[in-house]
């Protein structure tokens, strides 16, 4: 304020300089010595009251801008739909539908929350006489509260999981406490403990039995990113009573050719009978069950018009999986092992739809120590291929 005063002052004095004499003397006589300071007192006060109200205003801006403003929930929907038809090498055809709705929203800027819901529709040709019941099923795909710290991402309830090229596990709705931790541009840290899915098995009304219990599910998994779409990586997990270690690969050429591959081995060797859904159907063989696949791949089907083709070969032991309800490979993998190989072509009808025709050929893979109850006969050899035609759109 003194400051401003002077400097009004400073001008005030300095105007008069241009004053012609004779006239300052007129005024200073005409006016007088105390007229001047009355007017000079009257300017400096209200440049008093413009400097107390330029300070409010400030002070009030300040404020303002630093308020942060409340982030209301945006929730953001996304899904897909797919219908099929299936037939397999035993004559049998099914028609397949299926639809995924998921809402994503982020709570007070901090806290990411998920929710999913899976609609399923199977129904089955009669064959040999025979007349399959029909399956119209809901799941609970999603339902987390995930928060990120920096370069660690944590997650808890069900939710996807997913480990290596999905060999093992490749699933939703599973029970868990994820934590996901970037180490740098190149490497990553992803380890999760809970249970598995309970998948439609739970108060199945058309079996007579207790429902299916799940089972203890963890592992950890390290990858590292060499770059876009090129990376590799081990792993280790149990779902109880199997302890898997597996590692995998994959490669991209030019955004055209590719390639990917996993290995995996069960270490547990204790198997035993099944009870109510927990177990295995055939069992004797004490020896390490493995698993092997291998896939090459050339476009992909991503904008409309565009096109991919892929070949892939498994060769999965008998009891590498105590059931397929967690492995991506589910259509042709079971309890029973597989060894064949397949083909996957994709075509984009649009930006979000694509029509997919699959062909797999192959044998189950039983092993001749295991028995039918543990003493029964040894599983025979079966064909197991299948030919899928399906229609997918996202949204």
């Amino acid at each position: 304020m003194e400051k401003i005063s002077k400097q009004v002052l400073a001008a005030v004095a300095a105007g008069s300089l241009w004053w012609p004499p004779g006239q300052v003397a007129a005024a200073v006589d005409t006016e007088g010595v105390a007229s001047m300071q009355q007017e000079i007192e009257s300017l400096r006060q209200r440049l008093v009251v413009m400097e107390k109200k330029l300070a409010q205003a400030e002070k009030k801006e300040g404020a303002g801008g630093k308020k942060e403003k409340k982030q209301e929930p945006k929730l953001l929907w996304s899904g897909s739909a797919k219908t099929g038809y299936m037939y397999d090498d035993k004559k049998a055809g099914k028609f397949k539908a299926e639809i995924r709705l998921n809402a994503l929203t982020k709570v007070d800027g901090k806290y990411d929350v998920g929710l999913g819901v899976k609609f399923k529709s199977t129904s089955a040709e009669p064959v040999a006489g025979k007349y399959p019941a029909e399956k119209n099923k809901i799941k609970l795909d999603q339902a987390y509260v995930g928060r990120s710290f920096g370069p660690v991402q944590i997650k808890a309830g069900v939710q996807n999981v997913a480990l290596g090229e999905g060999l093992w596990l490749s699933k939703a709705s599973v029970n868990q406490l994820t934590v996901k931790y970037v180490m740098d541009k190149y490497g990553s840290l992803y380890a999760g403990y809970g249970r598995d899915s309970q998948d439609y098995l739970v108060n199945d009304v058309n079996k007579q039995e207790p429902p299916t219990r799940s089972r203890l599910l963890k592992f950890v998994q390290f990858q590292h990113e060499f770059s876009q779409d090129n990376y590799l990586g081990i792993y280790y997990g149990t779902q109880q009573p199997e302890r898997y270690l597996g590692i995998f690969g994959r490669i991209e050429q030019n955004g055209k050719w590719g390639g990917m591959a996993e290995y995996i081995c069960d270490l547990n060797r204790d198997k035993f009978g099944r009870e109510h859904g927990y177990g295995y159907d055939s069992f004797g063989n004490a020896e390490i069950t493995k698993g092997m696949l291998l896939g090459v791949n050339y476009g992909k089907a991503k904008k409309k018009g565009t096109c991919g083709i892929s070949l892939e070969y498994l060769n999965v032991d008998q009891n590498l999986f105590m059931n397929d309800n967690y492995t991506a490979w589910d259509d042709c993998l079971s309890e029973d092992g597989f060894k064949g190989g397949g083909m996957v072509f994709d075509y984009a009808a649009s930006d979000h739809t694509k029509l997919s025709l699959q062909r797999y050929w192959g044998d189950t893979k039983p092993s001749a120590a295991n028995r039918k109850g543990g003493t029964g006969s040894s599983l025979t050899k079966e064909g197991r291929g299948f030919t899928y035609l399906k229609f997918t759109a996202k949204f």
